[in-house]
């Protein structure tokens, strides 16, 4: 004796007037199995388990609706609701039904669904139509009642997956077809953000408040900015709140880092436009050398330097944050993003990437890693000689791994802690240094960063040409002459072979015409 659901209809049952399409709950009896009945219903609860999970819909011990499933249900419903006044029409109703069902309702079977989740949860209807709490609460007892494959239908017609997250075949995320090329917000989804934060900055102080900035992404599958590599990774308040240049660093960043969970949250958060009209591929880096400019709008910028040299004080100070004299060292990689003005007016959005002295290695053994940096720093303390020595050397090993890869980049050296008296030779070293490899004097900066602006303008306007502070090692410049050697050489065949080939063209018709 089994207690079960009749699978005879496979949409479910007609409670009175409901229309078993949109309301499948499904008979419950008691019947007996023979051996022929149970090993078909075996396989086909085995099969409905596996392509109608309960998991990631359903909180079986606390008997409620899992929070990213609420999420995607939302969204849903704020899609459907197209006069957006909170409530589904009878209109917008039907209009859901036969998008998910391809089956339309009848009027007496919307009355009889309005009726039932009236008689069950006060607030699911209202006068203008079925609410969203009506609505959630018919998916809940769909799932209650065994009949997952509703809601389930109706998430994948959305664009949901077995996760609860957009499915890629609906990202058009644009393809990079080199490695030194990265993916850029549009104007267009900028214009879109600028307007989601003001709707949302609703005392209109110009930053959002947590509450705020949660409600932002009440229809994503969870809030993106509250793990790492973007939590309090752009600019806030004293309060804690999130200015307007934070909030689109932070899209800046994830579009830089995930370009597919960026538009993900895109779409997820109301960007109504083509999706691929949101995001946008650069022109690769090789070409803006030639070039000796580019139009990227987002640079790229990675930060070295051995432990003590100030690379988290320098993020820090980019992003607002007070300096601190505790030292924390930094074990794994961090970001920062943040909007920096130039000279003109222009805005340009920069992300630091703090790289810790012990994975520099790690990181260098990957051959195509410089491709995505637009532009290095090099940090040292110019108090300590060891921390020049060792910033040199990280210095020197970045510019060998450009030379051999192709990628070279613009880098820059800051002499940190600049208010200590320097050890003896600093600036002579650095001089000789810089010099040697075609740099620029190192950026003198303080203990305390109390005057970094110009810094981090002077790291954007070297991403800005990158075709110089590239350095060039002995080794690069010798390979550099050679190439050049072989160039010229090959120039000087060819125009020899060029010759060749004309005076014996000029030789043959002088001779035909004297035999003529």
């Amino acid at each position: 004796m089994f207690l079960c659901y009749s699978n005879s209809d496979s949409s479910g049952y007609r409670d009175s007037s409901l229309h078993h399409s949109f309301f499948p709950v499904g008979k419950c009896f008691l019947f007996d199995y023979n051996f022929e009945q149970l090993v078909p219903d075996v396989f086909y609860y085995a099969q409905k388990a596996v392509l109608h999970p309960t998991a990631p819909l359903f909180d079986q011990e606390k008997q409620t609706l899992k929070p990213r499933c609420i999420r995607a249900l939302k969204r849903i419903f704020m899609l459907c609701d197209h006069d957006m006044d909170g409530a589904l029409s009878d209109a917008e109703l039907n209009e859901f039904q036969v998008k998910c069902f391809n089956a339309p309702l009848q009027p007496a079977e919307i009355v009889g669904v309005k009726r039932v989740v009236q008689e069950r949860i006060r607030g699911g209807v209202s006068d203008l139509g079925l609410t969203l709490e009506g609505f959630l609460f018919l998916h809940a007892l769909f799932i209650e009642k065994g009949r997952l494959e509703t809601t389930w239908a109706v998430l994948r017609k959305f664009g949901y997956n077995d996760e609860l997250k957009l499915r890629d075949d609906i990202l058009p995320v644009p393809t990079k077809h080199a490695p030194d090329q990265t993916v850029e917000l549009t104007n267009e989804a900028i214009d879109f953000l600028r307007g989601i934060f003001r709707l949302y900055d609703s005392d209109n102080d110009g930053s959002l408040q947590p509450s705020e900035f949660d409600d932002i992404f009440v229809t994503a599958p969870e809030s993106p900015w509250t793990v790492d590599p973007y939590v309090d990774a752009a600019e806030r308040t004293p309060q804690g709140n999130l200015t307007i240049n934070g909030f689109l660093s932070e899209w800046a960043l994830m579009t830089t880092l995930d370009p597919s969970y960026c538009l993900a949250n895109l779409i997820c958060i109301g960007y109504g436009g083509d999706p691929t009209s949101a995001l946008r591929v650069t022109r690769r880096r090789s070409v803006d050398r030639k070039k000796k400019q580019t139009e990227k709008n987002v640079f790229h910028c990675f930060v070295f330097g051995p432990k003590k040299s100030g690379k988290s004080a320098l993020l820090n100070s980019f992003i607002g944050r007070t300096f601190s004299s505790n030292y924390t060292p930094t074990n794994d990689v961090r970001y920062v993003a943040n909007a920096v003005e130039q000279i003109g007016g222009s805005q340009k959005t920069l992300i630091l990437q703090e790289i810790p002295e012990d994975g520099v290695k790690k990181l260098l053994s990957n051959k195509e890693c410089l491709a995505a940096c637009d532009v290095a720093v090099f940090l040292y303390d110019s108090s300590d000689e060891y921390s020049w020595k060792r910033s040199r050397e990280l210095l020197l090993d970045v510019a060998r791994r450009g030379e051999e890869s192709g990628y070279g980049v613009p880098c820059l050296l800051i002499a940190a802690k600049d208010d200590l008296d320097p050890f003896p030779m600093s600036l002579q070293n650095s001089a000789r240094v810089t010099q040697q490899l075609g740099m620029e004097a190192p950026i003198p900066v303080g203990v305390k960063l109390r005057d970094s602006k110009s810094v981090f303008s002077r790291i954007v306007s070297a991403a800005e040409h990158p075709h110089l502070s590239i350095p060039e090692t002995e080794k690069g410049k010798k390979r550099k002459r050679y190439r050049r050697l072989v160039n010229s050489s090959l120039m000087f065949v060819s125009v020899g072979a060029a010759v060749a080939v004309v005076g014996l063209a000029a030789y043959r018709a002088y001779a035909a015409r004297k035999n003529t």
